[in-house]
């Protein structure tokens, strides 16, 4: 598992933003470009599984296992998050080509199905209500988007009358322009509790995280460039008061007038910026917020050039900040452009704002995880902020165990393999004695092999293979490269791979089965680019 950066940046995904009716109107128009009008309903119908629903009420019969989860006492109910997973599921592995990459879709979209939830009960705090009249005008934009959007296609870049569009209609539909429109608007109102969803978080952003356009001087001044350097002794591999006196005493150096560039090469837990003597660059002003963690960030604003910080703790350890620079950089046409400036500051900030509002959503909520696969990534969270600590290993065995008993409870392939995954990571434990390495390792390869009865994965088979080459059973890593070519029959990149696995292997007679793989593959290429030939001429009648 990968370590996290210790640079204090964050970044801000699409998905953060999930129910947006922008993001509503954008996919569907992404999506009616690349498909005819006969899909035009089958793409309205399959959003609702992108988007999803925000479930309102108790948990359903009172039985706990319908929830996956209870944030603020109200449910995640199972129904509709195992639907969104699916979804989500296939969608990556369509993409990557490969089922391994929707390891991990359980957790995001728990993530996202607590964040709507939270958005939803902000909302009502917040004394936000929604009439039917709003819904039904959102749904009358929809569908004249739909409508518009299909004309637009169908001209071609030409102009076309309100007949010829209706005749278009009736062609593909075999309905009236206006029977479509309305079998458009019955496809939406089914989906009122995504409209709902989307106009209650639209109308809480604008609450707030509403910011005023800006005056010349602020807009101007959201340019300058800031040259920050920091320090940071990390919590990762100390404990906070062990971190917390390190930092004191860097602090102090800093204070008697040491180099600070010289004290971060030879101190800061940082990879990212240490060699840089902890240089994070020159950044605007106005990216300061949404780059680093709100502690971070707020310490930079505090700062005049040449000073230094006090200690800063955020979740990565404790900061010594200093502000190098103020470099003003108004665009040379701000005065032309000066609107467009102001808007896109006002996006900014706002999108800013309402990052930090859903943070502490977050950080207030009373999530109860009820579904044991969800607890399983609630511990493994846990145990990568415990990289480098003498508990770790402990922590390591307890996550196993979590797992473990997802995969008996509600047995997953997603489970499966993260459950290989870490028993792969035990059995590279430094100090381990032999027959526990042994035993780990073989707990790996019965759990990927459980995974490949429910997914067929070239990167598992790969990921299996090796291990058990590790385990010097190499028979069975045979089998295993041989299922691969046999799945990845028509990718060459794979067989590539696996002809310099058999040369490593030294089985020449393998190595000679892919070299003739690629002549035959070459072959058929070339077939398929050459030329159809000439259709016959028919012979001349013969005169009598």
């Amino acid at each position: 598992m990968a370590r996290r950066s210790d640079t204090p940046k964050r970044t801000v995904s699409h998905e953060d933003d999930l129910l947006s009716l922008r993001n509503i109107r954008a996919g569907f128009a992404k999506k009616v470009q690349a498909v005819s009008l006969a899909f035009v309903i089958v793409m309205a119908l399959g959003m609702v599984a992108y988007f999803g629903t925000v479930p309102t009420g108790g948990p359903a019969g009172g039985e706990r296992s319908q929830n996956v989860a209870l944030v603020n006492g109200e449910p995640i109910q199972r129904e509709q998050f195992e639907m969104m997973v699916s979804e989500k599921s296939r969608e990556k592995t369509m993409l990557s080509g490969d089922a391994l990459a929707a390891v991990g879709v359980r957790a995001e979209v728990f993530r996202e199905q607590i964040d709507q939830l939270l958005i939803a009960q902000a909302a009502e705090k917040e004394g936000i209500s929604l009439s039917d009249g709003d819904l039904n005008r959102e749904i009358d934009k929809l569908v004249d988007q739909q409508v518009k959007q299909e004309r637009e296609r169908a001209a071609q870049g030409k102009q076309i009358t309100d007949q010829q569009f209706e005749m278009i209609i009736r062609s593909a539909m075999g309905k009236s322009l206006a029977e479509w429109r309305e079998e458009l608007r019955q496809n939406w109102e089914a989906r009122k509790p995504l409209l709902r969803q989307a106009l209650l978080q639209q109308k809480l952003m604008e609450k707030v995280a509403n910011v005023p356009n800006p005056s010349d001087e602020e807009l101007k001044r959201s340019y300058d460039l800031l040259t920050i350097r920091h320090i940071l002794v990390s919590t990762g591999n100390r404990t906070e008061e062990q971190a917390r006196k390190r930092a004191e005493e860097i602090l102090q150096k800093v204070r008697s007038g040491s180099d600070f560039a010289k004290l971060a090469k030879e101190f800061s837990d940082d990879p990212g910026s240490k060699q840089n003597g902890g240089s994070l660059g020159a950044i605007p002003r106005s990216q300061v917020a949404m780059m680093f963690v709100p502690e971070f960030a707020k310490a930079v604003e505090a700062l005049q050039p040449g000073q230094v910080s006090d200690l800063v703790k955020t979740q990565y350890g404790f900061h010594i900040i200093r502000l190098d620079s103020v470099k003003p950089n108004v665009p040379a046409d701000f005065e032309k452009k000066k609107a467009d400036y102001a808007k896109q500051y006002v996006e900014t900030m706002r999108n800013v704002k309402w990052q930090q509002y859903l943070a502490q959503l977050r950080r207030t909520a009373k999530i109860e995880v009820l579904d044991p696969e969800l607890k399983a990534f609630q511990a493994l969270e846990e145990l990568q902020r415990q990289a480098g600590k003498p508990e770790y290993t402990a922590s390591l065995a307890r996550v196993i165990e979590a797992f473990e008993k997802a995969t008996k409870e509600m047995p997953s392939a997603e489970a499966m393999v993260v459950l290989g995954l870490l028993y792969q990571q035990q059995s590279e434990m430094p100090g381990l004695a032999e027959p526990a390495r042994k035993k780990a390792r073989e707990n790996a390869i019965t759990a990927w092999q459980n995974a490949l009865q429910r997914i067929e994965s070239v990167q598992l088979r790969f990921m299996l293979a090796d291990l058990y080459r590790k385990s010097k059973q190499n028979d069975l890593a045979i089998k295993q490269y041989e299922e691969i070519g046999e799945v990845a029959w028509d990718k060459p990149n794979i067989h590539a791979q696996l002809k310099s696995i058999y040369k490593q292997m030294g089985r020449q007679d393998l190595v000679q089965k892919e070299v003739e793989w690629e002549k035959k593959y070459q072959e058929r290429m070339k077939a398929e680019r050459a030329p159809a030939p000439p259709a016959a001429q028919p012979a001349p009648a013969q005169k009598p």
